[in-house]
């Protein structure tokens, strides 16, 4: 069973749960009393029976590590039908909002491109205006039975500007050709602080008529363990350079 305890709180909610704590001033915390102040036991239970000032301790404990290490900030990419209120952002918007504000550089990782020059067009104007680096991971079909999968076809339909050329890297395996494994994580990193991990492939369907989940996460700790992640196929040669 999982452990629960003040942590799980907002940071509002902690900040009032320490207004309610300093009112009590010298007396200890009870479980009516936090149910008085309506917090709830499961998560501040453990509080009960301390003295208000070593509990406000255990409070601003937590609050001065939200503050180091601040709670990633998710949100919920969408495409496709809906079943009422939306409580997402579509993923033809989210994606080239990313894209328009990269400073540094930006990976993207994708199993599909199909004619997808006009989604990583702000992502062009990026590199070409402010010198972003650009990196794809893509994947290559070793048979060349399917010539979309391809990087020649990626580089006509999907990136065909020649004035910034962004570095591509494919699965070793598909110079075997080894059939049986595909390159089918689809992620887009910005600046080592963004990550958007998506279902969607870059293609006109998956970005505006497809059911497609992602999840936007502001995170630099994780996101530069997923650009980490990437890099280590590199260096690993686990993953090639087009040339």
């Amino acid at each position: 069973m999982t452990r629960r305890g003040v942590w799980e709180l907002s940071t509002l909610r902690l900040e009032q749960l320490l207004a309610a704590l300093g009112r009590r001033g010298a007396e200890p915390v009870t479980a009516i009393g936090l149910q008085q102040d309506g917090f709830d036991l499961a998560t501040c239970g453990d509080l009960a029976g301390l003295p208000a000032a070593a509990a406000a301790l255990v409070v601003e404990s937590v609050l001065a590590e939200r503050t180091v290490h601040p709670r990633p900030e998710l949100e919920l990419v969408w495409t496709g039908r809906e079943g009422g209120p939306t409580l997402s952002r579509d993923t033809s918007q989210v994606l080239p909002q990313l894209f328009a504000r990269a400073e540094r550089r930006v990976v993207v990782a994708g199993f599909a491109f199909y004619e997808a020059s006009s989604i990583f067009e702000p992502l062009h104007a990026r590199a070409r205006d402010a010198g972003v680096e650009v990196e794809f991971f893509i994947h290559v079909d070793g048979t060349g039975q399917n010539a979309r999968m391809s990087p020649a076809n990626f580089f006509s339909y999907s990136w065909p500007w020649r004035d910034v050329t962004p570095r591509l890297y494919y699965d070793a395996r598909a110079d075997t050709p080894d059939t049986s494994s595909t390159m089918h994580a689809k992620c887009v990193i910005v600046d080592d602080r963004e990550v958007l991990i998506t279902s969607a492939n870059f293609t006109g369907r998956a970005q505006h008529d497809n059911v497609e989940l992602g999840v936007l996460i502001r995170d630099a700790d994780f996101a530069v363990r997923v650009s980490g992640q990437w890099q280590a196929l590199v260096t690993r040669g686990l993953f090639r350079a087009h040339t």
